[in-house]
């Protein structure tokens, strides 16, 4: 190894032969079959069968930049990306539109394969898995452990050479269960102190977008996972569809999005149950939004699936035309809690269906629905 090279690693050689080298980018990992690159002092590191092309992106690098292009030149040259300011925003952009940005901050990691007894967690910043939700979770990844989930862990290299977890502690302690995972996966940083090593760990998880119900399910049904196809299934007969949006203001007619609740009556009372609920709501509100859906399933649920001796569900339907979805919900604004809210829609929906005679050519019901 010439020595030009030597003086640039840090720390020791492994005794698989890999070492962190020292370079413009920050730290980087050379392993067997790489290249190492000196060029006007700076070091570059690649993979051999890209040694060619990288050589001949230097060269291009090299060459005097065109800075004006005349006619007869663009067709030899191409045009000339002119960066240009605009006044409003003063947002630099080059001539094709593309936004031109400052550039990253921090130096680029090195990507590690590191023995599960080097790694650490600092207790000072990171969450206490000392809790059931966290024991569930790192039993469950350990149970069914994927190479196809596990993501990189983000990791610190501290100035003593310890290596501290700051993003995927419950995949570390996962892996630490099972006898046939030495190693995992790492984007090894360096970072100036603890401070920042929090800092970083409170943006790692506050930038982390987490799924909604919605999100959830239309993954699942394109997974085609059985619970997802069986909630599509009985959603679509009964004439409604599964929205997209969790925002109920983006809500169209006919669109439901209590997923978790029709999963739920699937589970305890059986799909028989939860069709009758959803057609019911369907042929009852039909081309109307209904924004307070789950409280109305809710309470439908409760009634068909303890149905009263002589419960007849045609009066049912009958009782709930007599208001529109967002009247019915109307029942359940200002409560707190679901059971609190399906219990009200319970007790108003049987209200009307107790006393309605279909001989009435009018009915009505008075009925404060703050009591």
């Amino acid at each position: 190894m010439p020595d030009w090279v030597l003086q640039h690693i840090a720390g020791s050689i492994e005794a698989n032969g890999t070492f962190v080298i020292e370079t413009e980018l920050g730290r980087i990992r050379v392993h067997l079959g790489n290249v190492v690159i000196e060029h006007f002092e700076n070091i570059l590191v690649c993979e051999a069968e890209e040694v060619f092309d990288f050589i001949e992106s230097i060269k291009l690098a090299a060459e005097p930049r065109i800075t004006s292009v005349g006619p007869g030149k663009v067709h030899q040259f191409g045009t000339h990306k002119r960066i240009t300011r605009k006044s409003k925003n003063k947002i630099l952009k080059t001539a094709d539109g593309h936004p031109r940005y400052a550039p990253p901050i921090g130096s680029q990691p090195s990507i590690e394969w590191i023995h599960l007894g080097r790694l650490t967690v600092d207790g000072a910043y990171q969450r206490s898995t000392d809790n059931e939700a966290s024991h569930r979770l790192i039993a469950a990844i350990a149970a069914k452990f994927d190479w196809r989930l596990c993501a990189p862990l983000v990791v610190s290299r501290r100035a003593n050479d310890t290596l501290t977890i700051i993003d995927g502690q419950h995949r570390w302690m996962a892996a630490c269960r099972r006898n046939d995972i030495p190693q995992l996966p790492c984007c090894v940083f360096r970072y100036e102190d603890r401070e920042e090593e929090a800092r970083m760990f409170i943006l790692a998880n506050r930038a982390r977008k987490p799924m909604n119900r919605l999100d959830d399910y239309y993954a699942a049904l394109a997974a085609a996972d059985e619970d997802a196809l069986e909630i599509q299934q009985l959603v679509t007969d009964a004439g409604l569809k599964i929205a997209r949006n969790t925002s109920s203001t983006a809500w169209r007619p006919n669109e439901i999005a209590f997923t978790s609740s029709i999963a739920n009556a699937i589970r305890k009372f059986g799909p028989a149950v939860t069709s009758a609920v959803l057609t019911n709501m369907a042929e009852a509100f039909p081309n109307q939004k209904m924004t307070h859906g789950g409280a109305i399933f809710g309470g439908l649920v409760r009634i068909m699936s303890r149905p009263k001796a002589d419960f007849d569900p045609d009066r049912l339907l009958n009782a709930l035309q007599t208001r529109t979805a967002d009247e019915w919900g109307a029942f359940a604004i200002g409560l707190k809690g679901g059971d609190t809210r399906i219990m009200a829609l319970h007790d108003a929906i049987m209200g009307i269906y107790d006393n309605y005679l279909p001989s009435e050519e009018t009915f009505t019901w008075e009925h404060n629905p703050c009591n």
